[in-house]
């Protein structure tokens, strides 16, 4: 449950783990470069949409120390 103001960056709603579902694609729309995310594999209509936000810096680890996982 995210419990954050309702915004349309559904981004928001996409959590973080070394083992994630999704891959990022750079995509141009209206010219305009965009990120998207793609499932890197069959998901269940269930299943969580988990990505690697990938920043192992010590400073990172010792503010968010849940980016280990």
């Amino acid at each position: 449950v995210d419990a954050t103001k309702e915004t349309n960056r559904l981004g928001r709603l996409i959590n973080h783990s070394k083992n994630g579902n999704l891959r990022t694609k750079l995509h141009e729309i209206n010219g305009t470069p965009h990120l998207i995310f793609l499932a890197s594999r069959d998901l269940r209509a269930d299943e969580e949409l988990l990505y690697d936000y990938g920043d192992r810096s010590k400073e990172a680890i010792a503010a968010h120390p849940w980016l280990k996982h």
